[in-house]
């Protein structure tokens, strides 16, 4: 029972909240100035369409209350959102003039108006009275309550992905380094990356990628655990270690990747040619039978290129266990192990 306690004492001085009701003005204002930044580096997601802004701001001008957005302070005076950027970004850029109102269903009438079009006394108003409440973690609360917080006000209509949570849970240099990486250009061309608004981009996909890779060359001999815990797991061990053999780790990966397969790499066949799309399970087995072969051997798979692609076809059409592996539950540890394992015995094996 006193441990119990302890640990409730604990939390309840470790979390230092202030609430505060802010007029929408205020909000925009913060923004504007860069006091609140809107666009933390561990999310993309950027999905509200117009309508759904619209729906928040027509919620201000009939008075019906909307949830608090939490801030975390960062520095005095200068906050990250944890939850609610959407309805921040929605206050500050009709405020601004960004946008206008679409699809109203109470006051149809403003549709149309942009925040400078709205009648004075409305524009007054919104500015000034409708107040959103705002709670803010202060900056000498204990981090790992932060994340805590993050992670349980994940809810919000819009749930989180599961690397939008890491990159809070698990902030620091090999985080960053997920970034980093994530900006490969071979990578990036594989994903179907173009702009910040591919859907591959916005939904993290370049950055799970590249966990992935480090989490299953870790421990593909002996997974046992589902791919998605093991990720978790693995960023908690190295959230703060040394990340330069990590980083070589990959550069070599990928680039023989490239190397070897060229356009085709991760991709698998289809009648004669080839399908124009990474396969992840594929990814996960060039690239960790990649990471265990020396730079002579990836020379020689190199100059013959064609053969190492054709034997790769061959896998798929004659290997039943290896076909398994790359398309059913390939999440288990046994599709991951013999994935892995078969390609890389015929990168060492295939006559070059």
């Amino acid at each position: 029972m006193k441990e119990i306690l302890d640990k409730f004492t604990q939390a309840q001085e470790s979390l230092v909240t202030q609430q505060s009701d802010f007029s929408l003005s205020a909000i925009a204002e913060m923004v504007r100035f860069e006091s609140i930044d809107i666009a933390p580096h561990y999310q993309r997601r950027d999905r509200w369409h117009v309508e759904k802004q619209s729906a928040l701001i027509e919620s201000f001008l009939l008075n019906i209350p909307v949830p608090p957005v939490y801030l975390s302070e960062d520095e005095y005076g200068t906050y990250t959102v944890i939850d609610g950027k959407q309805r921040i970004t929605s206050i500050y850029e009709f405020l601004s003039g960004k946008f206008r109102l679409k699809d109203l269903k109470e006051v149809p009438e403003l549709n149309g108006y942009s925040f400078e079009d709205l009648p004075g006394q409305i524009k007054r108003a919104l500015s000034i009275r409708p107040f959103m409440r705002v709670i803010t973690l202060l900056k000498q609360s204990d981090p790992e309550l932060k994340y805590e917080v993050f992670l349980r006000l994940n809810t919000g209509g819009e749930k989180l992905k599961a690397q939008e949570i890491r990159n809070v849970a698990f902030a620091g240099p090999l985080n960053d380094l997920l970034f980093e990486l994530s900006e490969n250009e071979f990578l990036k061309t594989k994903l179907k990356i173009t702009s910040l608004k591919s859907a591959p981009y916005r939904n993290m996909d370049d950055l799970e990628l590249v966990l992935r890779f480090f989490t299953i060359h870790s421990r593909w001999g002996n997974f046992g655990k589902k791919i998605s815990v093991a990720m978790d797991d693995f960023m908690a061990e190295n959230q703060s270690r040394e990340v330069g053999g990590l980083r070589d780790l990959f550069y070599y990966s990928i680039q023989g990747c490239q190397r070897i397969w060229g356009d085709y790499a991760f991709q698998k066949p289809l009648n004669n040619g080839w399908r124009e799309q990474l396969i992840v399970p594929l990814f996960d087995a060039q690239m960790v039978a990649v990471s265990l072969i020396d730079e002579a051997r990836i020379r020689r798979l190199e100059a013959a290129k064609d053969i190492v692609i054709e034997a790769t076809r061959s896998m798929y059409e004659t290997d039943p266990e290896f076909l398994k592996a790359v398309t059913q539950a390939t999440g288990d540890s046994l599709a991951i192990r013999n994935r892995v394992a078969k390609l890389r015995h015929m990168l060492e094996t295939v006559e070059v």
